[in-house]
């Protein structure tokens, strides 16, 4: 498994969206894509696992391009 942290947002995050992708990405509930987008709401940094490279790439565009901060 290879992972990407989320280490915060820039204003104009498209939350709804953001919890989405988690969701169909990181391959998480729809509760627990929730939890995970709430905690980088409020500063935490996020982890999320992805099962290939190629994934976790595709992931890192749309995040970004969503408003967050991506390492």
């Amino acid at each position: 498994m290879t992972r990407l942290e989320l280490v915060g947002w820039r204003p104009g995050l498209q939350t709804v969206s953001l919890i989405q992708a988690v969701r169909d990405h990181g391959s998480m509930s729809l509760w627990q894509a929730m939890k995970e987008v709430e905690r980088l709401l409020v500063g935490e940094t996020v982890v999320v696992e992805f099962a290939t490279e190629k994934s976790k790439e595709t992931f890192r565009e749309i995040a970004e391009r969503l408003g967050a901060k991506v390492r």
